[in-house]
């Protein structure tokens, strides 16, 4: 299989960076600070703001802002529209050994805490922490706070970058992948889907998230409600 590459657009200069330099570019991108300086300049109040890192398994990752005064909930819902929503699963954050979930008492240690706790209550700078969707097969992600910075956000949620769509090659022949096949758990290109012997139910689409090939997730739900699009 060839080498997938983790690579990602900044949303505000538009010029591509690794995944790992990415975070130090968004705290020093001229563009971005214009745009938070000009939106702070013209706003009547403003507040504080958690520049976040979303990672998965690779390359699958998010940096993204959010009002610390945002509840885990609205985290919650984002990660699941933009990355793992397929049949309602449970989730649940852990941060700093305190489990925070809607599930209630489910027998393994204390209760759960609410998911309507405020972000700034629990998270601080560099502050690590980690969320779990789908008990069973389960879908990990890992948060980081790279930043905090006081300004102006108009919706809840804004994605600064996001990882390019990996390529998967199919492998009959080497081009990419579009379906992933649950029963054989092969890839597989347009081409070659009328030679796949497995049935057609088994199929699903090849999407840029960790979740791909689970569990009938066939892609992100609509996340207009949420995200500043630039």
């Amino acid at each position: 299989m060839s080498k997938i590459i983790n690579e990602g657009i900044c949303r505000f200069c538009m010029q591509t960076f690794s995944g790992r330099s990415i975070s130090r570019h968004l705290i020093s991108c001229k563009a971005k600070k214009a745009r938070d300086e000009n939106s702070a300049a013209s706003a009547k109040k403003t507040h504080d703001i958690f520049h976040l890192k979303l990672e998965s398994y690779k390359p699958y990752w998010l940096h993204i802002e959010m009002k610390a005064a945002a509840r885990l909930s609205e985290l919650d819902d984002f990660l699941r529209r933009i990355w793992l929503e397929c049949c309602g699963h449970l989730s649940e954050f852990t941060i700093d050994g305190m489990r925070y979930s809607d599930s209630g008492d489910d027998g393994w240690g204390p209760e759960p805490e609410s998911l309507k706790t405020p972000l700034k209550n629990v998270l601080g700078a560099k502050s690590r922490f980690g969320y779990e969707y789908d008990f069973g097969s389960t879908t990990q992600v890992v948060g980081t706070v790279v930043a905090l910075r006081n300004g102006v956000l108009s919706k809840p949620v804004e994605i600064l970058a996001r990882n390019s769509p990996p390529t998967y090659p199919c492998e009959n022949c080497d081009a990419p992948a579009t379906q992933f096949c649950c029963e054989c758990e092969t890839l597989i290109c347009d081409n070659c889907l009328a030679q796949h012997e497995c049935d057609e139910e088994m199929l699903l689409p090849v999407v840029n998230s960790p979740r791909f090939g689970v569990c009938g997730y066939c892609g992100e739900s609509d996340t207009d409600d949420f995200l500043i699009r630039k």
